[in-house]
């Protein structure tokens, strides 16, 4: 958060969760379709989320290559709105 949003968080303030998806348990809200093309099916997508004073809700969705780990894409929700993603596959 401190990157895009200057925001820097406590660790001990966010909840994590990870859970693998095939492309049409996403809905295309939270990954628009364009995107999930250029991304493995099934797909490991971990999320953080983070509440903040205002008691805004902010996550961040981002999928990874489930054997090395290797960052594929991210996703930034506030309020349940996309704000913000970058896709880091070709």
């Amino acid at each position: 958060m401190k990157k895009l949003f200057q925001m820097i968080v406590p660790r001990e303030n966010v909840s994590y969760e990870a859970h693998r998806f095939t492309h049409e348990d996403i809905d295309d809200s939270l990954i628009p379709v364009e995107h999930l093309k250029q991304l493995p099916n099934p797909l490991l997508l971990q999320s953080y989320l983070y509440v903040d004073q205002k008691d805004k809700q902010w996550i961040a969705g981002i999928v990874i290559e489930e054997n090395t780990r290797i960052l594929l894409y991210e996703i930034w929700l506030k309020d349940g709105k996309a704000i913000a993603y970058e896709i880091y596959v070709d």
